[in-house]
């Protein structure tokens, strides 16, 4: 077995196993094992909560060694009251992007979604619905309605995505054999506002040095503050002109970290 093999989610049961085996079987030593035990509860939600440690499975959050280009990822959208705007701005700058739609949104603003692929940009799934609880489903769930998010989003493009970013950036034990199951690979972020993205007017001044070669950049394009709009397009603006400055490219991240986009 490589090194590329050793799984850290099974590296992380074998040692959970063979402390709990030890506590049970040494008991002079348990005050030390009893502190090793809980220590394995957060290496477990820091596996949960950062797809950039690639614990339940592979995720691609960064190409180390680009030295040219980025990968501009939005999230939970379309918004019909944002999505556009974003639009006319990446073309603008000549800049290319990665789109992970929710499949339900992407159904109920199909043109919306269609006008994103029409321009150039790449469509990918973030799922059916985002629900706060996507990330508690089991293998045959999550397949099941990953499968029908790719196919409501190919309805609405005629794209059926092969990229798939989870709800909130969370994965579970499940994440791997899904993605596997349906050929599609996950895709996470190293830069971004957080999961929060636009909500929060604080955050705004960070996005103009956000993208760094090789970067996959999080960001949304999604409108749950209606005083923010403005805001957040100026910043988004300020973030594309610092790449043109920096004769840093704006490319999808199926070109960025050489993956299918789509299915046949």
């Amino acid at each position: 077995m490589s090194k590329s093999d050793l799984r850290p989610d099974v590296i992380w049961s074998f040692s959970l196993a063979v402390s709990f085996i030890a506590w049970i079987f040494l008991p002079p030593f348990r005050p030390f094992l009893s502190v090793v035990l809980l220590a394995h509860l957060p290496v477990l939600i820091f596996g949960i909560t950062n797809l950039q440690a690639g614990f339940f499975c592979r995720s691609y959050c960064r190409i180390p060694g680009e030295l040219h280009r980025c990968a501009l990822t939005f999230d939970d959208g379309p918004d019909p009251r944002l999505t556009p705007a974003v639009l006319d701005l990446l073309d603008e700058f000549n800049v290319t992007a990665t789109f992970f739609l929710i499949a339900r949104k992407a159904r109920q603003h199909a043109e919306l979604a269609r006008e994103i692929v029409n321009r150039g940009h790449e469509v990918a799934c973030h799922d059916l619905d985002h629900h706060f609880t996507a990330n508690f489903r089991r293998h045959h769930r999550m397949v099941r309605e990953i499968n029908t998010a790719c196919t409501i989003i190919a309805d609405a493009t005629g794209k059926s995505p092969l990229l798939y970013r989870p709800p909130v950036g969370l994965s579970n034990p499940h994440l791997r054999t899904a993605l596997a199951e349906l050929g599609m690979r996950c895709i996470g972020w190293d830069r971004g506002l957080g999961d929060g993205g636009n909500r929060f007017v604080s955050t705004f001044t960070r996005m103009p040095h956000l993208a760094k070669p090789g970067s996959i950049v999080l960001l949304h394009d999604c409108l749950p503050d209606e005083k923010n709009p403005d805001l957040f397009l100026n910043s988004l603006r300020s973030l594309l002109g610092e790449m043109k400055n920096n004769g840093l490219s704006g490319v999808t991240v199926s070109t960025l970290c050489s993956l299918r986009a789509y299915r046949d």
